[in-house]
């Protein structure tokens, strides 16, 4: 099976987009702005990637936003979660709103919790999509507690880092309550295991050379049979089924934002045999790669 090379999609069709942490002078690893007040990076059309983490809070206009694959249109109220990495692209846009973006070191820095952004129900989930839905009171009283944190940035002191995370800490605590209320939450919601956390990490590095639940079994020195348990435990959902997610994801990344033919997506991602990796598309998507490739470049919202 081949390797998949990271960054496959570094290229003149997604930009990669960096955390600036010296943006007010001194380092600072979070930030929270309006979308009016930085047109160029909001309002481009190029698809892109962060390598940091972002939530999206839109307060005014509309507009369609593609996540990966997903189309989602915008309406007040609304917000979008994007775990770095996913590739994000605006359809069409006229939206107002503010928007909280974090790198992953200003949390694991102070929490020493290396689990705690992969708790969270909205980042590192590719069995939901990252999109919230909030009343007008709840729009209201986000949007107070996101521009205190701009006015703390604005007037930004020595200890304003540890203002603000704490203030990240709760409100990512409390969105994830509120999105966990969207689905049935699982009983031990907020538990993840160390070996679960760990088979996520191994379905990251390794999606495109072992498919199988016993090859990440053996990684771990757990049977097949443990780790589908704990997994089904945790998230819901088997291994396996864990594993295919992951694979889907990226297949259709690689057909919206890569050049590659059906075959050489499939072949990339450990598929030796074309017909094979059309039938799994299919089952997944419901559509065969080419039949996705091109009713995506025509845009569908959902």
């Amino acid at each position: 099976m081949s390797e998949l090379r990271e960054p496959w999609y570094f290229s003149t069709m997604v930009q990669r987009i960096e955390f600036h942490p010296t943006k007010y002078g001194r380092e600072l690893l979070v930030d929270v702005a309006t979308i009016g007040s930085m047109p160029t990076f909001f309002r481009q059309a190029q698809a892109h990637t962060l390598t940091f983490y972002d939530i999206m809070l839109v307060t005014g206009g509309g507009g369609t936003f593609r996540l990966d694959s997903t189309d989602l249109r915008l309406r007040p109220g609304h917000i979008v979660f994007t775990t770095p990495g996913q590739i994000r692209k605006w359809i069409d846009t006229a939206v107002e709103g503010i928007c909280l973006f974090f790198s992953s070191t200003f949390v694991a820095e102070f929490f020493n919790d290396p689990l705690f952004l992969h708790r969270l129900r909205f980042f590192h989930n590719h069995a939901q999509d990252p999109y919230l839905r909030l009343s007008p009171s709840e729009t209201n009283a986000l949007e107070t507690r996101l521009s205190t944190m701009i006015q703390e940035i604005a007037g930004l002191r020595h200890d304003s880092p540890h203002v603000l995370r704490a203030m990240l800490y709760e409100l990512l605590v409390s969105l994830n309550r509120r999105f966990a209320g969207q689905e049935q939450p699982l009983a031990d919601d907020w538990v993840l295991s160390g070996p679960v956390y760990r088979f996520r990490q191994l379905v990251e590095q390794h999606f495109a050379r072992h498919h199988r639940v016993a090859d990440f079994a053996g990684m771990l020195s757990l049977t097949p049979g443990h780790l589908n348990a704990l997994v089904r435990q945790h998230l819901g959902l088997t291994a396996k089924a864990i594993i295919q997610d992951r694979i889907l994801v990226e297949a259709k990344r690689m057909l919206l934002y890569s050049d590659r033919t059906s075959a050489g997506v499939g072949y990339a991602l450990g598929f030796q045999d074309p017909a094979y990796f059309s039938r799994f598309f299919r089952r997944g998507a419901g559509l065969s790669p080419t039949t996705f490739r091109r009713s995506r470049a025509r845009g569908g919202v959902k």
